[in-house]
């Protein structure tokens, strides 16, 4: 690097900002992961008052509700409460780059695949929030594949199944272009609501953190592991009282398959609209999947099945978006090639000081 490159680095770092459903992570090329906290923004309810962003909001979620409301700002991929929003994308860029004197920042966001133009038009506001020089927007499938280590310019397909909090995004990319790309409202979010809704069928209500715990110790996609039933902490709603639940892996197993059901549609949706080349070609390249999701015991395994092509998970899977977003400011060759593919947000935003309109939703 350069001594104005490496100046710029310390002062002002390149950043990506994969600003999830569930999580938010800011990362730097130069030092890896800076951030990597809850999407949840706290409230005080009497003058509504932010008083806490990311791992202390999630922290007194539920323990205060007549003083305090916790807000997920992010819902399916998308924006549902601006202001949430702007102060949670602040509040992390700042964390992320507090140990510095620094001037406003490049960034690489991403988006899912399924925004709409005002949708999209939001988290550009959001992210303005923070005060970057400059922002370039990226499908986040297209920021997960890189963040995995695929080579989306080689002359061989990659195929990537980014499974997040809100959205599950899966494109297949070769020479930097987007061969195919697909963007479902399916995420961890689904699975933990999912859950929730099967307790309450038997008369037991479980808070969104149980769930989300749930999903964790006793999930899986395929066949059961044959773990031991896990106790639940909740209220028995029959008599409305507080009461534990010893909870089985099959029933939270069962819980999860409709949704699972609709990654792996939306996979061989995607493996059935490339031509019969690529596709034959995929099977030697094979899928991999990214995002929290990935980490559910045997989705890679049933993926496979499936779609009849080989699945594995990316390393740190919850951590490629943001990566991926890093990496593609840190090598200007790759930023430039994938603006014309992946940059939808700029050019309509580009179109409209000239008048014109793109149209971009799905």
């Amino acid at each position: 690097m350069s001594f104005t490159g490496t100046l710029r680095a310390t002062f002002s770092p390149d950043i990506g900002i994969d600003l999830g459903t569930a999580n938010t992570v800011v990362y730097s090329h130069d030092e890896g992961i800076l951030v990597s906290e809850p999407s949840v923004v706290a409230y005080r309810n009497s003058d509504d008052a932010i008083v806490a962003v990311g791992s202390g909001a999630k922290e007194i979620d539920g323990r205060a509700p007549g003083l305090v409301r916790v807000v997920h700002p992010l819902r399916g991929g998308t924006i549902s409460d601006f202001r949430g929003a702007h102060a949670l994308v602040k509040t992390m860029v700042d964390r992320a780059l507090s140990s510095r004197a620094r001037i406003a920042p490049r960034v690489v966001a991403c988006v899912p695949g399924c925004a709409t133009d005002i949708e999209c038009k939001a988290v550009e506001e959001a992210i303005r929030a923070a005060g970057p020089r400059s922002t370039t927007f990226v499908p986040q499938a297209v920021a997960a594949a890189i963040g995995a280590g695929l080579d989306i310019m080689g002359t061989t397909p990659r195929m990537v199944i980014d499974i997040g909090g809100g959205t599950t995004e899966i494109a297949v990319l070769i020479l930097g272009g987007v061969v195919a790309m697909h963007s479902i409202k399916i995420g961890g979010d689904t699975f933990d609501e999912a859950i929730a809704a099967r307790l309450r069928r038997d008369h037991f209500g479980i808070g969104p953190l149980t769930a989300e715990r749930l999903k964790i110790e006793r999930g899986y996609a395929g066949r059961p592991l044959q773990r031991d039933a896990w106790l639940a902490s909740g209220t028995d709603l029959a008599i409305r009282m507080p009461a534990k639940r010893l909870i089985d892996e099959t029933l939270v197993g069962d819980a999860m398959r409709d949704g699972i059901d609709k990654i792996a549609r939306a996979a061989w949706f995607i493996l059935e609209s490339v031509s019969p080349d690529l596709a034959g070609e995929l099977l030697g390249a094979g899928i991999v999947l990214t995002g929290g999701g990935a980490l559910v015991p045997g989705l890679a395994g049933e993926i496979a099945v499936r779609t009849n092509v080989p699945t594995t998970i990316a390393d740190d899977p919850l951590g490629c978006v943001a990566r991926g977003a890093g990496e593609i400011l840190a090598s200007p060759d790759l930023h430039e090639r994938l603006r014309p593919h992946a940059d939808r947000l700029t050019r309509w935003y580009q179109s409209l000081r000239i008048g014109m309109k793109e149209g971009y939703s799905r």
